[in-house]
C-alpha cells in the first residue's frame, strides 16, 4: 500500500486511502482490504512531509467513521450479510448471535475498531439488536478516531521500521480483545448463575 500511495501526489494519495478505508469498514469486500496498512501507509507519507499529519489524521478517521456508519445503515436495512449467514448457519443461531450482543453491544462496538474484518461487520450486526444509531455512533465514533489518529502517528514517526510497526499495530489490540473476552464470559457466567438461582 506504501508504494501504490508513494507514487501518486498528496492530495490524490490522501483521497485514495480514504476511499480504501470508507471500503474497509463500510462495505463487504473490506474483510479483504488493508485498513491498517492504509493508515500507517499514510501516516509515514506524513512522516515525510508529503501530506500534512493533522490533514491525513482527519481524513483517516473521517473515512473509518463514514464506513462504520454506512455499515450499520446497511445492517438497518438487513441485506446480503444477514441472508448469507441465514443461508450458512441457520435462523435460530443467526437470532441467538444478534440477540448475544445485546447488552454488550458497545463494548463489541468499540473493541471491534481494532480489528480487521471484525471493523467490517459488527455494525451490520449491532445494527440488528435493539441498539440506537446514537448509542452505536457514541462507541464507535471516538474509538475510530483515536485508532486512526494513533496509527497514522505511528506511521509518521516509524520511518524505516515501517514493516515492523505495520505487523506490531495488527497484534496491537489482541490484549484488548482478550480483555473484552474475559469480561463478556465473566458478565455471562454471573446472569446464567442468577438465573439458575431464580
Amino acid at each position: 500500500m506504501t508504494e501504490f500511495l508513494a507514487g501518486i501526489p498528496g492530495p490524490l494519495a490522501l483521497i485514495a486511502a480514504m476511499a480504501v478505508l470508507f471500503a474497509e469498514s463500510g462495505l463487504l469486500i473490506g474483510v479483504f482490504l488493508p485498513g491498517t496498512g492504509t493508515v500507517l501507509a499514510i501516516g509515514l507519507l506524513a512522516g515525510g512531509g508529503v501530506v500534512e499529519v493533522w490533514l491525513a489524521a482527519v481524513c483517516a478517521s473521517t473515512a473509518t467513521a463514514l464506513g462504520c456508519q454506512h455499515s450499520f445503515y446497511r445492517g438497518r436495512r438487513g441485506g446480503l450479510l444477514r441472508r448469507e449467514m441465514v443461508k450458512r448457519l441457520g435462523e435460530q443461531r443467526v437470532a441467538r448471535l444478534e440477540s448475544s450482543l445485546d447488552g454488550r453491544a458497545e463494548v463489541t462496538v468499540a473493541v471491534s475498531q481494532c480489528f480487521a474484518a471484525v471493523r467490517t461487520l459488527v455494525p451490520r450486526l449491532a445494527a440488528r439488536t435493539e441498539m440506537s444509531h446514537l448509542r452505536f455512533t457514541l462507541c464507535n465514533l471516538p474509538v475510530a478516531i483515536a485508532w486512526a489518529t494513533t496509527l497514522v502517528l505511528l506511521g509518521a514517526w516509524s520511518g524505516d521500521a515501517y514493516d515492523r510497526v505495520e505487523t506490531i499495530a495488527g497484534l496491537a489490540g489482541l490484549p484488548v480483545l482478550l480483555l473484552a473476552a474475559a469480561v463478556a464470559v465473566t458478565i455471562w457466567w454471573l446472569r446464567r448463575k442468577n438465573r439458575l438461582r431464580a
